[in-house]
């Protein structure tokens, strides 16, 4: 399965946009509804319409009754060429219940390799969230190794522009669509979405009262542990053409196309949190990640050849983790020593996983409310 295909799910309805048959499962047993380009909704969600340069494909909108959330396929007018694009915009309950009562949004971003359902229905909690909490969560694809920047130097043919794509398209195509209040919003992610979410943070400093990465780098620089991180956003955009059985390495970029080739060049110290710490005032902001620490739990000496086992399969996890948590934490020294409040843990014990992610959602929701609504 691929991006590309539509699955007939129902006699009444239609078509899922997922482009994963891993994904593809569950969606058999949610009814959807298919509709055109500004088609009634039958879930009270009002009518969709292309905007801010995006047109929806594949017969998309498909509304989620059962999950109160709507999934939209999108033609970003050459913006993004290696495969268009997904995003998943899921309401709170109440928002069927009052028709005339506008919602703050959360842009929660997914890691790479990742997608637009990572978030809500591969691992995540969103949609457990969204029953609990008055906001309306946009989670669009954004790329396997974009880092959320576009791609300055792609080849030809090859556009990448994840960052406009996000941040000229979704989000005003969103407020335009649903009842927002555009001037209350948060951003958050895991991994690359983490980065994503403290990089387009301070970038669009106006957008956004609360930032949030978990499991997120915050650093590239000219340090161990930033050249790390330099390196994964060197190679990521080759990244998109290892999905769906390499279908789309014809159109996916070489290493180097986000950023260019040097250790740390110029285009980068932009984005780099650690380089931008005056730009987090004013913000309410949310760090969270694991100790990564391979020897975690060798203390159950009963059980210690299966703890090798599982630690041998955690390896890549605590290494990536490892990493984070030396960025994050020489990012929220500087945050200190600027006098920027933060809120930062190191948990002991977690690590690159989804059980970190998942947690730190759930966690982080009541304060990036609190902002919202402040």
């Amino acid at each position: 399965m691929d991006r590309s295909e539509v699955i007939p799910l129902s006699p009444r309805s239609t078509v899922s946009p997922s482009r994963r048959s891993l994904l593809l499962g569950a969606a058999a047993v949610a009814p959807l509804v298919a509709l055109g380009a500004g088609g009634a909704s039958a879930a009270g969600l009002g009518e969709f319409h292309d905007a801010a340069g995006l047109r929806m494909v594949d017969g998309s909108p498909w509304i989620h009754d059962d999950i109160h959330s709507v999934d939209f396929r999108v033609d970003t007018g050459g913006q993004v060429k290696t495969f268009h694009p997904s995003v998943r915009v899921t309401v709170p309950p109440s928002y069927l219940e009052n028709p005339e009562r506008r919602y703050p949004v959360l842009l929660l971003l997914h890691g790479g390799p990742g997608m637009f359902l990572d978030w809500s229905k591969t691992w995540g909690n969103a949609t457990e969230e969204s029953e609990k909490h008055e906001v309306i969560i946009v989670m669009p694809d954004g790329g396997n190794g974009s880092f959320y920047s576009n791609a300055n130097q792609p080849l030809p043919g090859r556009e990448a522009n994840w960052e406009t794509f996000l941040m000229e398209q979704v989000l005003p195509f969103v407020h335009e669509n649903f009842r927002t209040l555009p001037d209350r919003m948060a951003i958050a992610g895991l991994s690359m979405g983490g980065w994503g979410a403290l990089a387009l943070g301070q970038r669009y400093w106006g957008h956004f009262r609360s930032i949030s990465s978990y499991s997120g780098p915050a650093d590239c620089g000219i340090t161990p542990a930033g050249l790390a991180v330099r390196a994964v956003i060197w190679g990521g955009p080759a990244a998109d053409g290892f999905v769906d059985g390499f279908k789309y390495f014809g159109t996916s970029n070489l290493p180097g196309a986000t950023w260019g080739h040097e250790p740390y060049p110029k285009v980068a110290k932009g984005y780099n949190p650690l380089e931008n710490i005056d730009r987090y005032k004013g913000k309410r902001l949310f760090l969270r990640t694991g100790d990564g620490w391979w020897l975690d739990g060798f203390d159950e000496f009963p059980d210690l050849v299966q703890r090798i086992r599982e630690k041998a399969e955690s390896f890549s996890a605590d290494l990536q983790e490892s990493v984070v948590a030396a960025t994050q934490t020489s990012f929220s020294t500087e945050l200190d020593r600027a006098g920027i409040d933060h809120s930062f843990e190191v948990v002991n014990g977690a690590t690159h996983t989804p059980d970190l992610w998942r947690a730190s959602l759930t966690e982080d929701l009541p304060g990036i409310m609190e902002a919202l609504n402040a």
